[in-house]
């Protein structure tokens, strides 16, 4: 930017606090996405882990030869399959969602930087 002061240094000002406004906010959503995609891969650990317990209970359980336990831990292993399931689907979605905004993020930061080093020379 250069030292003079009138209409073009006030809008050099201007266009640079917009882009610092414009990258906080960019900043802060990136943060959201990693959080959200964090916090589905925790759900997505606790139920494979809890889908693996299930499984185990049921191999115990086919030891026994009692329907009732047997029908029980079948029903609760496909219960823990399908909430491991859903927990891969989200976690999915959050991780592709996670991967495309970096890329628009890291694009408009790159395009941020260069109208800053522009409008300073």
């Amino acid at each position: 930017m250069s030292n003079s002061s009138g209409p073009e240094s006030f809008r050099a000002a201007s266009d640079e606090a917009v882009r610092v406004a414009e990258q906080t906010v960019s900043d802060a959503w990136i943060g959201q996405l990693l959080l959200a995609e964090s916090e589905s891969q925790t759900l997505l650990d606790a139920c494979t882990h809890i889908r693996e317990r299930t499984a185990g209970l049921l191999r115990a359980a086919e030891r026994t030869d009692d329907p009732a336990t047997l029908a029980q831990s079948r029903t609760a292993l496909e219960l823990a399959e399908n909430a491991r399931e859903k927990a891969y689907e989200v976690h999915e979605r959050a991780a592709d969602r996670l991967t495309h905004e970096l890329m628009m993020w890291s694009h408009a930061t790159a395009r941020r930087v260069r109208q800053s080093l522009t409008d300073q020379s």
